[in-house]
């Protein structure tokens, strides 16, 4: 008989403690199939979402959330589809992920759970992968939209006033955003030279800055951004010149240039800026064409401020803060500018420009987002100066937004898909236009 070695006696050990040890479930057939179907869809899913989410970290995410979504759909239902979602259950589904984090951070799961679920499935639709019915979609499109329209905030309705063609014209024309507009597309002229991203010349910043109403001029190496003045001092502007480093230096010249340019005014080349196909809508004699291409410059501005990524804060946060203070004055209960002042706390704004850690101070949470809220009003707050500036916004005691301006601000609420429903009211004709996406070309390069 062959003696047995202590080392096998080891190995026999170590093997009773491991069938004591209870396996890991597997995950069941269909699911991993799921999985690798989704997986294999990555690369054209993040091309796709491109447009909307350059990142491809963000692609990768809302993937991974579907991902998770399907494991808990399979656990509660006994089954799961990766390209034809069962509706029932989804909020079962999603309640149960988001139950098993963090209280405070549920509601925030439940949002990503809902848009990232929104996003791949107008993916599988788009791409032809929906293997499901059209009702199947329509309904889990409905139950989605439910999950969405819960994380959206509830914004009042925007009643567009019907305008006479005479007036919206007359206030228009007295609107200081179309008169620095004209001004800079009469400067323009045939056309002016432009650097590799789009921007002016040093040497044309100064005749450009001086056509919308500011005092500054271009200076290598200058690294200065010009302010936005507060509302009572908006008109009184510095008589010294201000040098700055790039035309995206001075807000209101590149606020006007970009929309010019996403309004197909001005169209960029690779060394010259020229004037755009609307150019001659804008010279029109026709009424109705010259009241459309205004109303199209004055949208493509409202949403390149709404839009703004270069901002260095959360810009969700500050487009909220903004589209509420934006909507509510078009009500009979706009916002006081007092109000939004208090929001805004100065005294923060100096904390963190001295760059105080957070980290280190004592703050609890919920001063942290008080904090996260002033600034975002702050924020908030500069870009309503800018527009008050150009006429979108009157700002004297309370924000508001004018009656010609109205219209603007809810298709550019449109453009942005944020408005729950459309409005009530009746419009002319002329106050209609097909919206289409601004270009960004002409937008400051990165680092600025």
């Amino acid at each position: 008989m062959t003696k047995k070695t202590g080392k096998s006696k080891s190995k026999d050990k170590d093997r009773r403690h491991l069938k004591a040890v209870p396996s890991a479930p597997k995950m069941p057939l269909q699911l991993v199939l799921n999985h690798r179907a989704i997986d294999s869809m990555a690369v054209e899913f993040l091309q796709w979402n491109a447009a909307e989410a350059p990142d491809p970290a963000d692609a990768f995410e809302c993937l991974e959330l579907v991902k998770l979504f399907l494991t808990a759909q399979h656990a509660i239902n006994g089954s799961s589809s990766a390209t034809a979602i069962d509706s029932d259950g989804v909020v079962q589904a999603a309640g149960a992920i988001a139950a098993s984090l963090d209280p405070d951070d549920m509601d925030e799961a439940l949002d990503d759970i809902f848009f990232a679920l929104h996003s791949y499935i107008h993916f599988l639709k788009a791409t032809g992968r929906w293997s499901g019915s059209d009702a199947a979609y329509e309904e889990l499109h409905a139950a989605l939209g439910n999950g969405i329209a819960a994380a959206v905030p509830q914004l009042p309705v925007i009643q567009v006033p019907d305008l006479s063609d005479d007036h919206q014209e007359a206030a228009f024309n007295a609107m200081p955003l179309i008169q620095h507009a004209t001004s800079l597309l009469d400067w323009i002229g045939t056309g002016k030279e432009i650097t590799s991203t789009g921007a002016l010349r040093l040497k044309d910043i100064e005749p450009a800055a001086a056509a919308v109403g500011v005092h500054a001029r271009g200076k290598r190496a200058a690294s200065r951004t010009l302010p936005l003045f507060d509302l009572e001092t908006a008109e009184s502007r510095p008589k010294t010149l201000l040098e700055v480093g790039t035309m995206h230096d001075v807000p209101v010249l590149r606020e006007i240039w970009s929309a010019l340019v996403g309004a197909n005014l001005i169209r960029l080349g690779s060394t010259k800026a020229v004037p755009g196909p609307e150019v001659a809508a804008w010279n029109s004699t026709n009424t109705e064409e010259r009241l459309d291409i205004r109303r199209m410059l004055s949208v493509v501005l409202l949403v390149g401020v709404l839009t703004d990524e270069d901002q260095g804060w959360d810009q969700e946060a500050v487009a909220g803060t903004l589209l509420a203070v934006l909507t509510y004055g078009t009500t009979d209960e706009p916002m006081p500018v007092a109000e939004l002042e208090r929001m805004a706390s100065p005294d923060l704004e100096g904390a963190l420009l001295q760059d105080v850690d957070l980290e280190d101070t004592e703050l609890e949470e919920t001063d942290l987002e008080e904090i996260y809220a002033s600034f975002a009003a702050l924020q908030a707050q500069r870009k309503l100066s800018l527009l008050a500036e150009l006429g979108l916004v009157e700002a004297t005691t309370d924000y508001r937004v004018p009656p010609v301006a109205i219209q603007c601000l809810e298709l550019a609420m449109g453009f942005l898909k944020l408005a729950d429903e459309p409005s009530d009211a009746t419009e002319s004709p002329s106050n209609v236009i097909a919206l289409h996406r601004p270009s960004h070309t002409g937008g400051p390069p990165k680092g600025r």
